[in-house]
């Protein structure tokens, strides 16, 4: 998105059916409000005196190893088993069995261990 300048405002409306009606009205806010900037894109109207921007830094440094250790990850809990496998969980919790799954064992075990012996 590029801010649209004056020229190219007067540009524009020199010859518009070369460019959308988007751009056309954008030239034509420009032309009449000189002080606004203009997105030629999407037309949105910004202040040049408040106009914030996003800033991303990254920085390399040192410390200590200890501190290093407690900005860690957060490590793998035990969730408890299902199905016969052990279940991992960063943020601690517990495996639960389906409802569905549960009440499907009562009714027909057999189907139960068909579908559960593969997970």
């Amino acid at each position: 998105m590029a801010v649209m300048s004056l020229a190219k405002a007067r540009t524009i409306l020199e010859s518009p059916k070369e460019y959308t009606a988007q751009e056309v009205k954008n030239a034509k806010r420009k032309v009449a409000n000189p002080e606004e900037t203009i997105q030629a894109n999407k037309g949105t109207l910004a202040k040049k005196k408040n106009d914030k921007v996003m800033v991303v830094s990254i920085g390399i440094g040192s410390m200590k190893k200890s501190d290093a250790k407690k900005m860690a990850k957060a490590k793998m809990a035990n969730g408890g088993m299902a199905y016969g496998k052990p279940h991992m969980y960063v943020g601690g919790g517990d495996v639960k069995m389906n409802p569905g799954l549960r009440a499907l064992k009562k009714a027909s075990p057999e189907a139960f261990n068909k579908i559960t012996k593969n997970a």
